[in-house]
């Protein structure tokens, strides 16, 4: 099994709730940050190692395709 390092960027749910968007760069965690309308008074952004075809890391090549 390969590892790799994703980060997630915490994102606003819009109803009070809060939720990890998985992403495969810095730079993208980053974007997501500042794009984000109600933002958070520091950076919220988190770096994982898991494993090339883990569940989290699936979603995270989902999101940083669209």
């Amino acid at each position: 099994m390969e590892k790799v390092t994703i980060y997630s960027s915490i994102t606003s749910g819009g109803d009070g709730s809060a939720y990890n968007h998985w992403v495969l760069t810095l730079a993208e965690a980053q974007q997501l940050q500042e794009q984000d309308d109600e933002g958070w008074a520091e950076e919220c952004i988190s770096e994982v190692e898991t494993f090339v075809g883990s569940n989290v890391h699936k979603r995270a090549v989902r999101n940083s395709g669209e």
